[in-house]
């Protein structure tokens, strides 16, 4: 999965911009112990396997959107709430008491807006409402001084190890030095200030 989740090239992208992998699934990189009529290892869209990491819910506000839910609930306007949705509205209540909320379809948002960074740590599997407020709140090459928010401190980390480091570090890696990598962006807009 590590060769899909990286930086691509033009030529490797589609009309719309995107990486193919992003769209179609391609085959796996590991086919050890296939066998000739076994046909091809197939992984998923990046697209899809980001939502999978993420459990299938919005990183930020928690709201699920499982596989299959848009057959459910076809046109995804109205999506149920679990005991994880710490968003606000809109939201309804049925008959049985059950909390719905408006337009929390789950995105995937490339966080420095840049379709062909597929790095683990630029992809943020996001509601709609979230994904568009990320959008702008989020420029991850400027300067911040200020705690991040949980949901975000890895994929602030990953950035930095990577802008100011040259390392780019495995989701795994940059958890193991997360407070290291957090403190990089302080240490570094100081150092250009003085």
């Amino acid at each position: 999965m590590k060769d899909l989740l990286r930086q691509y090239e033009w030529h490797e992208c589609g009309y719309d911009g995107y990486p193919r992998a992003w769209h179609h699934e391609i085959q796996a990189a590991d086919q050890s112990n296939r066998h000739p009529g076994d046909g091809p290892l197939l992984e998923p869209p990046i697209k899809d396997l980001i939502r999978e990491q993420a459990g299938h819910r919005c990183l930020r506000c928690g709201h699920p959107y499982p596989p299959g839910i848009a057959t459910e609930h076809p046109g995804g306007e109205w999506t149920p709430c679990d005991e994880h949705c710490t968003h606000g509205g809109p939201v309804q209540s049925d008959q049985r008491g059950d909390v719905w909320a408006q337009w929390r379809i789950l995105t995937v948002h490339h966080l420095d807006e840049d379709k062909m960074n597929c790095r683990w740590w630029n992809l943020a599997a996001l509601c709609q409402r979230c994904h568009l407020r990320m959008q702008r709140a989020v420029v991850m090459d400027r300067p911040y001084h200020f705690e991040h928010s949980a949901w975000f401190r890895p994929f602030a980390a990953g950035f930095y190890a990577w802008k100011y480091l040259g390392e780019d570090l495995s989701r795994e890696e940059t958890i193991a030095r997360l407070d290291e990598l957090l403190a990089l962006e302080h240490r570094f807009t100081q150092e250009a200030i003085f």
